[in-house]
């Protein structure tokens, strides 16, 4: 989905030449890389034909711009007709993470579903949101999976713009033990540990433009009302101090000192009360 997160295109490569179809009962498509311009340019976020993140657009418009064309091609053509959908992600180039899942909460059996899978995906961490993050045209690949009825987890591991060995070897794992839970092939990978359960994620931006430095790194527990990092002039004067919204977890975090008005600094997985 995003042409940096070189780990997950990494896993999909492997797993190509891993999975051997007389082995396998059912079918399985994979797909390395759906934002292609954002690959060769090493665009990040983004697709720089129309400038528009991906995942953002979901289920995408087939007289839309690029990716809203891109994103209403993958699920009408491919996801719709799948039992299980797994999105594979990581921190983009200026993003380091702690490895994660997200899958929607609830009780319809598409999310009960979901929810199977991404424990049998087996990432340290489980966000069972709610309240995905939306955007004003759309939402996550996920969701929109999740909304025509077809289980779905985001599976995010890696980041910083590199090739990351372990977390290439997390997301063949976790996608080999779904498939070995779908009943689809055997597998000798060990089930993962229980991860830790979320609800809740919140996203903490800069309202102003200068240099981020961050008080905190990726998986560090964050109170509500805590100092988490300031934004600075390029003349050295603080413009802003940033507080952590919620208690919870840095499961990812801008690591790029550069931050534009109302850029992403970090993302915090919490658990909610009910």
């Amino acid at each position: 989905m995003h042409g940096g997160e070189y780990p997950a295109v990494e896993a999909v490569i492997r797993l190509s030449a891993m999975l051997k179809p007389a082995e396998l009962s059912g079918t399985v498509i994979l797909m390395p890389v759906l934002n292609l311009p954002a690959f060769w340019s090493r665009s990040m976020f983004v697709c720089p034909v129309d400038g528009v993140n991906p995942n953002r657009v979901f289920p995408g418009a087939v007289d839309g711009s690029y990716s809203e064309q891109m994103t209403h091609a993958l699920i009408n053509e491919f996801v719709v007709y799948a039992d299980g959908y797994l999105d594979l992600h990581g921190g983009d180039i200026p993003e380091a993470l702690v490895p994660f899942s997200i899958c929607r909460s609830g009780t319809e059996p598409v999310d009960v579903k979901s929810r199977e899978l991404a424990l049998a995906f087996g990432l340290p961490y489980l966000l069972a949101v709610s309240r995905p993050i939306q955007q004003a045209k759309g939402s996550s690949s996920y969701v929109a999976a999740a909304e025509r009825g077809i289980p779905a987890v985001l599976a995010e591991a890696g980041g910083v713009g590199q090739l990351q060995q372990e977390a290439v070897t997390l997301l063949t794992d976790g996608v080999l033990r779904v498939l070995a839970h779908l009943g689809m092939m055997k597998t000798s990978i060990p089930s993962a540990r229980a991860p830790t359960m979320l609800n809740a994620f919140e996203w903490v931006y800069a309202k102003q433009a200068g240099m981020f430095y961050p008080s905190v790194a990726t998986g560090d527990a964050v109170q509500a009302g805590q100092e988490i990092g300031t934004i600075g002039s390029l003349f050295g004067e603080t413009l802003e101090t940033i507080v952590a919204p919620v208690s919870g977890r840095v499961l990812f975090l801008t690591i790029n000192p550069a931050v534009l008005a109302n850029g992403l600094l970090m993302g915090i997985g919490a658990v909610e009360e009910e």
